[in-house]
């Protein structure tokens, strides 16, 4: 009669440390609704299948086994009994969770679409984000936990934070919730598959393997041929093989894989008065392989131990399984499957061996209730059934008002701490705004100051080379020039802007080839005094300059040498080639004027012939 969602309330409230049932898929259909029930249950409560772990023990045998009895018929009995075994260590706990937690801080509501306060709204509920984030850190490592974490930044804060914590979920004093425009969600991390845990882990008997030598392997495996544990290492004792094997259970059986049984095999097993097992010859690598790939192993030794143990289990597991078969269910298998390892026959080992405890409950199994004969007892029956009906609503009813009452106080407080948190938030956000605004004004003063550095380097190696050039000039060793790379207009504007070319200047063009009418243009519009051509240039290039007034002349005629990196020529030299350019202007002047004249000429007996054409015409007519 008890619904699963009053249930949940009831162990939130209590917050038990067990809550104990004898199958936990009663409380859920399927993994992921069982998963959904644990995340809901109070980190600190562990939910136990007191019947066991994958393979479950009916309630009935744990029972007889520890003394308990119960009403099978009865459910509250049931209840009880599990209760009862999970208070004395028996069953093992549902494990769905690593021990790692995730936590998520995220936007409790959307943004939308908004209008024209969009962006603010934006940014408030972000800023509310980040400062619970922020919370969520500081909290983590005041606590001293391990953890990593990925923000996803937004408008004026944080769209979502999360945070992987290397702890377990009820090692983490953080609560699932809500607090103004922001959510936290706090979920241990899901393994991939359920895992059962024995509340106390009973140590059974198991097989040893051990293959000694410098570097000595153990295997331990249970009576159902199960890896219990797996180990290797270098200048492991006896003693050590003694410890670490007492820590796994009670040697049954110690195997080797080699005949004789090596004398450290044989001190192991005389220490635990365990059966020895030894192959009646070597058994090959390929069988050892073939055994122990099932297992899974890490190096040789821990093969040889491996195959040593599952050939020892091979040999007793006819009989184990009888034993399963045979033995009554008030005694204990394992107990007498030592017993049948020992040399006992299966029926002696379970006819010499007395249940551990015996039966002693005031109502025995299966007995019925005496019927109950008269109406009055009915109606006294249903009368107590009623008065525990009002008992309980009333219980219920205390229970809500303790609920309100801490409900209210928490929602004051948390009230008061958004106020906190609203304060904080604003102040933060002013903080951000200004630090972006002076980050902006730095990176815009550091860009300011590499392209005044840069200005700074061209005018020094400018200035530096213009008085190096004016010194010798001084002491007239020759005119300085100013070379230019190319004849192209990207070369051209390079140099003017390198070297500050003016009015006036001399000009060495070391590739006077491939120049067009718009770099000679250029050197024009400069009024550059000449232009020394280190190749041919081409000769309507060089008209163009020569209409242009710009003298092109042939380093032949006009040496340029080189002295402390600074180019220069003799003025005699200049001068000469500077009368043999305007001898050639003027006859490209003079060639010019003959060509408009004769073309005038032309046009006019052009003329001329087409009026007499026309008299012509007009005669005959």
């Amino acid at each position: 009669m008890v619904t699963r969602e009053k249930l949940l309330r009831m162990i939130r409230h209590r917050s038990p440390d067990i809550v104990a049932v004898d199958n936990v898929h009663e409380l859920a259909s399927s993994r992921g609704d069982l998963v959904r029930l644990l995340r809901q249950l109070p980190p600190e409560t562990k939910l136990v299948q007191a019947t066991g772990g994958e393979r479950p023990e009916p309630l009935a045998k744990l029972a007889r086994w520890h003394g308990i009895s119960f009403d099978k018929k009865d459910p509250m009995d049931e209840a009880e009994a599990c209760a009862r075994l999970a208070s004395r260590g028996v069953g093992s706990a549902v494990s769905a969770f690593e021990e790692r937690t995730w936590i998520k801080v995220s936007r409790r509501r959307s943004p939308g679409r908004g209008g024209w306060s969009q962006k603010r709204y934006t940014r408030k509920i972000h800023g509310s984000v980040k400062a619970l984030s922020r919370e969520v850190e500081e909290r983590l490592r005041e606590e001293g936990l391990r953890f990593t974490a990925r923000h996803v930044e937004g408008i004026g804060g944080y769209i979502r934070s999360e945070f992987v914590v290397e702890a377990d979920r009820k090692d983490v004093k953080i609560r699932s919730g809500y607090r103004g425009d922001a959510q936290i969600r706090v979920e241990g991390v899901e393994r991939p598959r359920l895992r059962f845990e024995p509340l106390r882990r009973r140590r059974g008997y198991i097989i040893a393997g051990i293959d000694p030598g410098t570097t000595t392997g153990i295997a331990a495996l249970n009576l159902r041929g199960e890896l219990v544990d797996l180990v290797s290492g270098r200048a492991l004792s006896p003693p050590d093989v003694i410890e670490w094997l007492s820590d796994r259970g009670k040697p049954l059986v110690v195997a080797t894989d080699v005949s004789p049984a090596p004398e450290a095999v044989e001190k192991v097993k005389r220490s635990f008065s365990a059966v020895l097992y030894s192959p009646g010859g070597e058994i090959p690598s390929e069988e050892k392989i073939a055994i122990a790939r099932g297992y899974g192993y890490r190096n040789d030794h821990e093969r040889d131990a491996l195959a040593a143990a599952a050939s020892a289990y091979k040999k007793y597991r006819n009989k184990f399984q009888q034993v399963d078969k045979k033995c009554p269910p008030d005694l204990d298998p394992e107990e007498v499957k030592a017993q049948v390892v020992r040399g006992l026959s299966i029926d002696q080992a379970i006819s010499g061996m007395t249940p551990a405890v015996h039966e002693t409950p005031s109502r025995r199994e299966g007995e019925e209730k005496p019927k109950v004969g008269s109406e009055l007892e009915a109606l006294m029956v249903e009368n107590r059934r009623h008065a525990d009906q009002i008992r309980r609503q009333k219980e219920y009813i205390e229970e809500l008002k303790v609920q309100l009452a801490a409900g209210e106080e928490a929602r004051r407080k948390l009230a008061e701490k958004i106020e906190r948190l609203k304060d904080r938030s604003r102040r933060e956000i002013k903080r951000d705004l200004e630090i972006r605004i002076r980050e902006k004004e730095i990176d815009r003063l550091r860009s300011l100051l590499r392209q005044e550095r840069k200005m700074n380097r061209r005018l020094k190696s400018r200035l530096k080379r213009e008085r190096r050039g004016e010194e010798l000039e001084e002491k007239a060793v020759g005119r300085q020039v100013k070379d230019v790379a190319s004849f192209s207009k990207e070369a051209i504007m390079e140099a003017s802007a390198r070297l500050e070319i003016a009015r006036g200047d001399l000009i060495f063009l070391k590739d006077a080839t491939g120049g067009g009418a718009y770099a000679a243009d250029l050197l024009i519009a400069m009024e550059v005094e000449a232009v020394i051509a280190g190749t041919d240039m081409d000769e309507k290039v060089e008209g163009v300059l020569m209409d242009g007034g710009v003298p092109v002349l042939p380093v032949r005629e006009v040496p340029v040498r080189r002295l402390a990196g600074v180019g220069l020529i003799d003025p005699r030299d200049l001068e000469g080639a500077m009368a043999g350019w305007a001898d050639r202007r003027r006859t490209r002047v003079a060639r010019q004027k003959a060509e408009w004249l004769e073309g005038m000429i032309q046009d006019y007996r052009a003329e001329r012939r087409k009026d007499e054409r026309q008299r012509r015409k007009a005669t005959e007519g």
